[in-house]
């Protein structure tokens, strides 16, 4: 379709017969507006998605002829463009004719050699209306000269004037340019495809190599409409053709192939005006407060989030499809472009499949539809032959026909199941065979259930994947537990998987662990029952089937009790070890525990998770080694601690009485909380110290992989509020409390803080931020910081505050857990209500999850005890109505 020519766009009026009067400035905004206005309507009503498009391309074009007629056509000026000539292109995006309400407008302003002042004056005043008119113009002013050394020079320049067309001026002149532009010392072909192959894979990295992410680009994420637009400039460069259409006449594409793109781009197309019809900037992505809206104007329907898993459903099997077509046109297109060495002739590795080029491929085309089962066949075959790097691509085209022939699943079959299992069992299963079996939907009709969970959405902050993607990463972390690169990330977990007997368990369990979700219950439990049906149609031996089941019901446990439970507490360390009750057990769960938390998000992990993990690991696997019920007592292990930072104060010249003297003041909890490292580091600096005034310490060192902050002031009601306060307000995430009184009344307080990176503060910063809380510390009065606002992402959420009880095996302290949507101040505003309510608060686990928090609050009341049922109801009361408060206080700013 060409926006100069389609008989079919109507304009529901020509800027062509605007008066000089009608190109004023605001004139012309609001006849903009309502051109606008009319399109959303029509998009409303249902008008083609192709002919809005267009239809806004020739609205342009009509009103830049206009405005160029009105600023380069006067009688004065003729004789100056008598000296030249000079042409308005359309190039891009523009080019095609294709321009979505936010769309940028590219155009250049080309002439056979440099202008003369007045017309570049002229030109300068038209550019400078386009912008003040809030149109996204991006202009470019060149003679034809500048013009063909930048395209030489430049790709993207390359690429915009692939796609120019005449808007008005001389067409002699474009002619000219394009004559020089297909010319093949010009970016010849061959270098025109592997500078856009390489730029693809560059931009495809930026998101991750995934189509699946809950938050994608509509134009460049993998799959998007950049994908196709790829293939476009390609075959224009190569072969001369200007759409997906006239790439038929080079037997590329069957006509069901080509209907499958042009209906795929249709869908993206009408997505991304959706998008530019609910915003007011330009932007393609698909962010969550954003996706209803788009949904809804896109004719999904259903309760709460149903349209927009309708709608995302839909996207991810139509940008699945683009992938896949995507993949086989390049590979056509190297073979045709880059001409494939002739002596790479194809090789037989067995009766089925031979080798073209690295690539497998069948050499029987009939041979998936006669038997299913070598569809297997094809991903064990490449695991076997280490020098097939993928698949050619008319077996690609079988895989996709076969794919949607086929009635049932493959693991009906039984050499199916007996060729997964050979698969799973490989070394280089996962990136070799189940990877490119997720990319070519080959799982899903495979593994029962997968289907289901392919593009499903998962609304939170949380996760960064659809469940699908999220397992494949799993996997994609498991494998990466045997690499060097694995080995330095994850050391402590990177040996555990060495050992283990049967790491093909693993990838079960990893398929299955979430297969449940979005359905009514428990998706571990209802996970569980799933995998030991597959497990038993597999003959897998029971022993082994009992491991995945138990890995895939408890797949949280691990996770759950290192970021949200005490583990100086030897109860919950007895508690966790009865769970897991083996060391294999263990072993297992702690691969897949770090492979899981790696895959959900790529920030997630760091420093002080996994500190986390190794310290629960190594406290249950000793509780293992030494008996369950013989984990030593709380009073063991503070007179321990006690005794080896002793040792060390003496070792360094510190006299034993006067450190004794010191630690009088302290009750056995101190001892018992603190490291002998850490019992040694308070007292190096405060046996120097005043200890009537306060001080504040950083560690230079990490601990627990986080910066250690460290508060001796006299106790006082509001003091984590205070501290909690001051580090919020420099942007401090604090994700465990240790809060310590001793006999005279002082505080001394841990803090353990990363930045939201999840990095380690830098030193450069320890001196400001051990200033601000110092000058807090001596404040007489507590005055809590200006709110500020939650990011526009965190608002889009609504998360039920929770207050919870937590059943505990110790009758002197109460275990307090918060489940509330994440936002600046929380952790101030929940210190306050402790201290409004007279409580003591002992220590504080918080874990950030997304969009919400799961903190854990260990308290008492002034007495040193547990609180009753009476004192709990109150607090519950009181926490929610504080933060509700916070949210109101916000909303009247």
């Amino acid at each position: 379709m060409n926006p100069n020519t389609d008989p079919e766009i109507i304009l529901p009026y020509t800027p062509l017969e605007w008066t000089n009067e009608q190109l004023s400035l605001n004139a012309l905004k609001t006849q903009l507006d309502l051109f606008y206005d009319w399109s959303i309507a029509q998009f409303k009503a249902g008008l083609d998605i192709e002919t809005l498009i267009f239809t806004r391309s020739k609205f342009i074009d009509q009103l830049l002829s206009r405005l160029w007629q009105f600023y380069l056509a006067p009688q004065e000026l003729v004789p100056y463009l008598n000296k030249n000539s000079i042409a308005l292109i359309a190039v891009g995006g523009y080019g095609r004719g294709e321009l979505h309400p936010l769309s940028d407008i590219d155009i250049l302003i080309l002439s056979d050699k440099p202008l003369a002042a007045i017309i570049e004056n002229q030109v300068s005043t038209l550019v400078r209306l386009l912008w003040d008119l809030h149109l996204d113009i991006g202009q470019s002013v060149r003679s034809l000269a500048t013009c063909l050394q930048e395209a030489k020079s430049d790709i993207t320049t390359m690429t915009n004037l692939l796609e120019s067309r005449l808007i008005i001026g001389s067409q002699a002149l474009l002619t000219e340019l394009q004559k020089h532009i297909f010319a093949d010392n010009i970016w010849p072909s061959q270098a025109f495809y592997r500078a856009k192959v390489a730029e693809q894979q560059q931009r495809h990295r930026q998101y991750h190599s995934t189509s699946y992410n809950l938050e994608p680009d509509i134009k460049n994420s993998p799959g998007g409409l950049r994908d196709i637009q790829i293939i476009q400039w390609i075959a224009l460069r190569h072969f001369g053709g200007i759409s997906v259409k006239e790439i038929a006449q080079f037997n590329y594409l069957t006509a069901e192939e080509i209907e499958e793109i042009k209906n795929c781009r249709r869908f993206l197309w009408k997505m991304r005006f959706a998008l530019h019809s609910v915003i007011t900037r330009s932007d393609n992505r698909l962010l969550f407060d954003r996706q209803l809206s788009i949904a809804h104007l896109l004719g999904y329907q259903g309760e709460r989030n149903a349209p927009v898993e309708k709608m995302m459903r839909d996207y991810y099997r139509v940008v699945h499809n683009i992938t896949e077509l995507n993949q086989m046109l390049l590979q056509l297109f190297e073979e045709s472009i880059l001409t494939i060495n002739p002596q790479n002739r194809p090789y037989d590795i067995n009766e089925h499949f031979q080798v073209r080029d690295k690539l497998i491929d069948v050499k029987d085309k009939r041979l998936f539809n006669d038997d299913p089962t070598m569809i297997l066949q094809l991903f064990h075959t490449m695991l076997l032959n280490p020098q097939i790097i993928g698949i050619y691509s008319d077996t690609i085209r079988q895989l996709r026909s076969a794919r949607r022939k086929l009635n049932g699943l493959l693991c009906e079959y039984p050499q199916a199941r007996e060729c997964f299992l050979s698969i799973i069992q490989h070394k280089d299963a996962i990136q070799k065979a189940l990877l490119p079996m997720h990319r070519f939907g080959i799982l899903s009709i495979y593994i029962p259930g997968w289907k289901r969970i392919v593009g499903m959405m998962q609304f939170d902050l949380f996760h960064a994947y659809t469940v699908d993607e999220h397992t494949i990463r799993l996997l994609l972390e498991i494998a990466d537990l045997s690499t060097e690169v694995g080995k330095k990330k994850h050391p402590n977990s990177s040996r555990v998987y060495g050992k283990l007997s049967k790491p093909d368990l693993l990838i079960i369990t990893a398929l299955y662990h979430d297969i449940a979700k979005g359905k009514p219950g428990d998706h571990s439990e209802l996970g569980a029952e799933l995998v030991e049906s597959f497990c038993q149609l597999h003959h897998i031996d029971k022993n082994d089937t009992d491991l995945i089941c138990w890995l895939v019901r408890y797949h949280l446990l691990m996770s759950v009790t290192a970021q949200s439970r005490d583990l100086q507490d030897p109860a919950v360390i007895r508690e966790f070890a009865g769970h897991v009750k083996s060391k294999k057990r263990l072993q297992y769960l702690l691969c897949l525990t770090v492979a899981d938390v790696c895959a959900t998000n790529e920030t997630l992990w760091n420093s002080w998770k996994q500190s986390l993990m190794r310290e629960l690991y190594f406290q249950t696997k000793r509780s293992f080694d030494l008996g369950i019920h013989q984990i030593p007592e709380q009073r063991s292990i503070a007179r321990e601690h006690k005794k080896e930072a002793l040792q060390q104060l003496i070792t360094q010249g510190y006299l034993e009485k006067r450190v004794l003297q010191f630690w009088q003041d302290y009750r056995f909890d101190y001892f018992l909380r603190y490291l002998a490292d850490q019992l040694v580091w308070h007292a190096k600096h405060l046996l120097e110290h005043d200890l009537s005034q306060p001080l504040v310490l950083i560690n230079a060192a990490p601990f627990h992989g986080g910066t250690e902050i460290c508060i001796y002031s006299p106790d006082r009601p509001y003091l984590f509020a205070t501290v909690s306060n001051e580090l919020s307000k420099r942007n401090l995430n604090i994700h465990d409390a240790l809060i310590i009184t001793n006999k005279k009344e002082f505080a001394l307080d841990t803090f353990i803080v990363l930045e939201p990176s999840g990095r380690l503060i830098a030193e450069d910063r320890h001196h400001d931020i051990k200033q601000g809380l110092a000058k807090a510390l001596k404040q007489s009065h507590y005055q809590r910081a200006k709110i500020k606002q939650p990011s526009s992402k965190i608002r889009h959420f609504s998360v039920p505050t929770q207050v919870n009880f937590l059943s505990t095996l110790s009758d002197r302290k109460t275990y307090m857990e918060l489940i509330a949507l994440d936002r600046p101040g929380l952790l101030a505003c929940v210190g306050e209500v402790f201290a409004n309510q007279d409580l003591s608060l002992r220590s504080a686990k918080i874990a950030t999850i997304g969009e919400h928090v799961e903190d854990l609050f260990v308290l008492t009341n002034k007495n040193n005890q547990a609180l009753d049922d009476r004192i709990c109801h109150k607090l519950r009361d009181a926490v929610i109505q504080a933060i509700d408060k916070m949210d109101l206080s916000r909303s009247n700013d």
